[in-house]
């Protein structure tokens, strides 16, 4: 299996998951809408539906045409419309019709709350895991910007440089930069005239502590040229970078030389 398969083999288990997740959701829904359908028959809610009369077509047109009062075509009088044999339901069976009625309600409104709270139970740990599973990569993705971003500048634009790379850090390493690389960083590349070129060779996760702290194993290069010698030259260094999720966005909290 290549590398670039992993990712959709990870898809595809996070996808199965969740729709196992669904399929017993859907199976708890189903069985408490069995057990109110139970409820209502237990109830009487469904009793005498069966055996209520129902009127013809036929009728229902005698009934029209008696409603009308035309004669018929032998000149006496149309029948009496039929008398409906249906007879009114008692108090007492009235009185448990509804409450079986409204209990059935009562249950319906609990089992579709239930099923979607159950619902969105499954999307959540889903994305949960989602997170936890792309923390690693995120979080190395992030850890190769920032360190190039602050490991490159040019001693004529150097404050733009080293100001951008503020909004890529959180504390305590946004305080240390702040308070003393960049006040030293700066004044010797312009003292120095130095224009540094950084590229990160190789990063890997190193610690995986949550969804939203990584370890980051960087291996930087530099490339750097001075007044005194413009011929740049080459660099390695091995950094640990503690990345943290601040608000959904991957930053550095903690840089260590290796």
């Amino acid at each position: 299996m290549s590398e670039n398969d992993v990712p959709d083999v990870r898809s595809a288990r996070r996808a199965q998951r969740e729709a196992e997740r669904a399929a017993r959701a859907q199976r708890k829904a189903d069985a408490a809408r069995e057990r109110a359908l139970e409820a209502a028959r237990a109830g009487g809610l469904f009793e005498g539906m069966e055996a209520m009369p129902r009127t013809s077509a036929a009728e229902v047109g005698a009934e029209s045409d008696g409603g009308s009062g035309a004669a018929t075509g032998d000149g006496s009088a149309p029948p009496a419309p039929p008398v409906s044999s249906r007879e009114p339901l008692d108090p007492t069976r009235q009185r448990r019709l509804t409450t079986a009625l409204a209990a059935v309600s009562v249950v319906l409104l609990v089992v579709t709350g239930l099923s979607t709270w159950q619902y969105v139970e499954a999307r959540g740990e889903a994305a949960t895991e989602e997170q936890i599973a792309d923390a690693p990569r995120a979080a190395t993705d992030a850890a190769r910007e920032i360190a190039t971003q602050m490991f490159t500048y040019d001693h004529r634009t150097v404050d733009q440089e080293l100001a951008a790379v503020r909004e890529r850090l959180t504390d305590p390493a946004l305080t240390e930069f702040v308070e003393q690389s960049m006040p030293a960083v700066a004044s010797a590349a312009k003292q120095q005239e130095a224009s540094v070129y950084a590229t990160v060779a190789a990063a890997a996760p190193r610690e995986v502590v949550d969804a939203d702290t990584v370890t980051v194993l960087v291996m930087l290069n530099r490339m750097v040229s001075t007044r005194e010698d413009p011929e740049a030259a080459s660099s390695a260094s091995r950094l640990s970078l503690s990345m943290e999720r601040v608000d959904g966005t991957w930053k550095l909290g903690e840089l260590e030389a290796l």
